[in-house]
């Protein structure tokens, strides 16, 4: 099992690799992250809505999925593996 605060600090130092299970009941992987670099330019400013999102929402992750090219979401309890694949 994967805890809220592991799966943060990850996403906040690497491009993770994470499968989790879709509300739905579908099987996702997903490549994913929070590091700066990565998230778009009207973003990087305003690091405190991620903050906020994330202290509204304990249950659940955002972050940007690079293949997606968007923001996206999934719930910490659903995940299933998650593998760093690119670090700072």
């Amino acid at each position: 099992m994967y805890t809220r605060d592991t799966l943060l600090r990850e996403l906040r130092s690497n491009v993770i690799e994470v499968h989790f299970t879709k509300v739905n009941g579908d099987a996702r992987v997903m490549r994913a992250t929070l590091m700066e670099k990565f998230l778009p330019e009207s973003y990087r400013s305003e690091k405190a809505e991620e903050k906020d999102f994330h202290q509204q929402n304990p249950n659940v992750i955002a972050c940007w999925d690079l293949t997606a090219g968007g923001w996206r979401s999934f719930r910490i309890d659903s995940v299933t593996y998650c593998q760093g694949v690119e670090t700072l």
